[in-house]
């Protein structure tokens, strides 16, 4: 049987990221609706978890950004020489040097110029080595947000640039656990779970709860911090020490670090509250739409999701481009932390997770696949 033009490879090796692995599977479902009408392959390596019985993969053994990944795709394309190719990258881990008979689709998140994440000269020219090779192999970028894709205007101006939010698809089983026996928590809470980046803004929840107790040492909720947050602690926010240097801060801080996965779905329900303080975001914050899912009200900077979202039903704001005052994170989480209670979500009426369809990726998707 002559194969089908093109041949689309999917690289999933980000499958077991934090955030991106959401996504990457949420992709990789898309894909396999639409082999009926292309060829697809999957880039994957050892810490690949798909399912058994897929056998259209290519293994890699490198990881994302790592050694021997230049070589490994050289190598691929070298042997599919004869074929059109579209690589569909989930990050930009792209190929430096793409050959004339591959065409490339990436993702692009955040745009990480002037945002301080860069930990040594080495990282900021890597990052602009892989935007140079998307540009020059004019590629088409998929931003996840019109915010997203006016930074990467501002910053990066690429051939091609589709806003095209992910979809969400909830992948927690509803487990109860006792939070207080594994985790010690005794008191409401409000969570944050995610990374320590500087454009998470981790610092500033931290500062912004600690001036509120102070102002009120009776406030009711705890902070609940979970996530790699004590990787990074170079690029100058160290959380644990932050913590301990703070009395006002003890018994009512909990950094848990990672969770079980068995374990996500009771930290989420029982938050009265989960707060993305994020001043730089990408316009899709997953761990919000999974608070949503448990029923769980969120606070949202309004860069963030404001065009996903309304003001109201569960969801609330602060604004990102105040430092303090009225509207700030600051000002209105020690709002938050007065309030007696809140009213819980609920699921199937929220418009949030109503307008992230993984049907609309999977058109985006095909419509790219025919066009390019």
């Amino acid at each position: 049987m002559k194969p089908k033009d093109p041949l689309v490879i999917v690289d999933l090796r980000t499958w077991p990221w934090t955030g991106i692995g959401r996504v990457t599977r949420g992709v990789f479902q898309c894909a396999r609706e639409l082999e009926s009408e292309f060829e697809i392959q999957y880039i994957v390596n050892g810490d690949t978890a798909i399912p058994d019985g897929v056998s259209n993969v290519i293994r890699f053994r490198s990881l994302p950004f790592g050694r021997g990944e230049q070589l490994e795709f050289r190598r691929l394309f070298a042997r599919l020489r004869g074929r059109r190719v579209i690589l569909h990258s989930l990050n930009f881990n792209v190929p430096l040097l793409l050959p004339r008979h591959v065409s490339q689709i990436a993702h692009f998140y955040d745009v990480l110029t002037d945002t301080g994440e860069f930990r040594t000269p080495l990282h900021r020219l890597a990052y602009n080595a892989y935007v140079w090779s998307l540009r020059r192999h004019r590629a088409t970028i998929l931003g996840q947000s019109d915010y997203t894709a006016q930074q990467i205007a501002k910053h990066h101006p690429f051939h091609e640039v589709i806003v095209c939010p992910h979809g969400y698809r909830n992948y927690m089983e509803p487990r109860e656990a006792d939070l207080q026996a594994i985790y010690g928590l005794q008191r409401p809470y409000f969570l944050y779970i995610g990374l320590n980046k500087p454009r998470k803004n981790l610092d500033g929840l931290l500062a912004a709860y600690r001036d509120a107790l102070k102002a009120n040492p009776a406030i009711g909720y705890d902070l609940v911090v979970c996530g790699p947050i004590f990787d990074r602690t170079s690029m100058g926010f160290d959380i644990r020490a932050a913590v301990e240097a703070e009395p006002a801060l003890a018994g009512r801080v909990h950094l848990l670090g990672f969770i079980p996965e068995e374990h996500l779905y009771a930290i989420y329900r029982h938050a009265s509250l989960y707060v993305v303080p994020s001043h730089l975001e990408s316009g899709y914050s997953y761990p919000a739409l999974e608070a949503l899912t448990t029923g769980t009200p969120v606070l949202l900077n309004r860069v963030d999701m404001y065009n996903y979202a309304s003001s109201g039903e569960g969801v609330f704001f602060f604004d990102g481009g105040a430092k303090n005052g009225e509207g700030s994170l600051q000002a209105v989480l020690a709002d938050m932390l007065a309030r007696p209670g809140f009213t819980r979500v609920d699921p199937m009426r929220c418009d949030v997770l109503a307008r992230f369809d993984w049907d609309r990726v999977k058109d985006s998707m095909r419509s790219l696949y025919r066009r390019i």
